[in-house]
C-alpha cells in the first residue's frame, strides 16, 4: 500500500502492458477499487489514486479512542497473569522486530502492533468490534501506513506499547485515556508536522 501515492494519476496503458491484459479487466479492477474508496474515476479524464480525507481519519480516530479506552479498562479488570504475559511477549516481539534491521519489514511490524490490541478485544469478548477495526475505512488505513512508512514512527509505537503494558501489569486504569489518546492521535501530530511540504498533495483540502 502507498506504492502509488494519493492523488497520483493511473495509466491504463501502463497497467495493460505490465499485466499483459486488455483494458476490460483493468477497468473492472479500477471500478472495484473505486468502490472501496481507493481510486477516483473521472469521466473522460482517467483515474487517479484517491486523496486521503483527513476529516474522516480524525473521526475514526475519535471513535477508536472512545472504544479502545473502554475495552482496555475491561481487559485490565479481568486479565489473568497468563494474559499479561502474552502482552509482555507481544511488546518484546515488537521491539525485537525493529532492532533486527537486516530483516525488518514494516508490514510485519504493523501486524505485531495490532496483535497486542487484538488480545484485549478478544479477551473481553469484542471480536466483532476488532474485525470492524481491521476493515477500517481506506482513508484511515492509508493514513496509518503513511505515518509508519514516511514519518518512521517505529520507536514511538514501541514506547507507547511498553507504557500500555506497564499500565496493564500494574492494573492502573487512571492513565488509560492519556496513553491511548497519545497512541492513537500521535500520527495526526506527526503527519501535520510534515503537511506543509511533502504530504500536502495527498490530502483533501478543507
Amino acid at each position: 500500500m502507498l506504492k502509488l501515492k494519493p492523488g497520483q494519476l493511473i495509466s491504463e496503458n501502463s497497467l495493460c502492458t505490465r499485466y499483459n491484459v486488455s483494458r476490460t479487466p483493468i477497468r473492472s479492477a479500477l471500478s472495484r477499487l473505486a468502490g472501496v474508496g481507493l481510486v477516483d474515476i473521472v469521466p473522460k479524464s482517467g483515474s487517479r489514486v484517491s486523496m486521503i480525507n483527513m476529516e474522516i481519519v480524525k473521526q475514526i480516530i475519535y471513535e477508536r479512542f472512545a472504544l479502545e479506552s473502554m475495552v482496555l479498562k475491561d481487559f485490565i479488570a479481568i486479565a489473568t497473569e497468563s494474559d499479561i504475559k502474552k502482552i509482555e511477549k507481544s511488546v518484546i516481539k515488537l521491539t525485537k522486530s525493529y532492532e533486527n534491521t537486516k530483516n525488518f519489514k514494516p508490514d510485519k511490524f504493523k501486524e505485531t502492533d495490532l496483535s497486542m490490541h487484538e488480545l484485549w478485544y478478544k479477551k473481553t469478548g469484542h471480536t466483532y468490534l476488532w474485525e470492524q477495526i481491521r476493515k477500517s475505512d481506506s482513508n484511515y488505513t492509508r493514513f496509518c501506513m503513511l505515518d509508519m512508512l514516511e514519518c518512521k514512527n517505529y520507536e514511538q509505537v514501541i514506547l507507547e506499547h511498553k507504557q500500555m503494558y506497564e499500565m496493564i501489569k500494574n492494573r492502573d486504569t487512571s492513565k488509560i485515556e492519556e496513553i491511548v489518546k497519545k497512541h492513537l492521535y500521535g500520527g495526526v501530530e506527526r503527519v501535520n508536522a510534515a503537511l506543509s511540504n511533502k504530504f500536502d498533495e495527498m490530502f483533501i483540502a478543507y
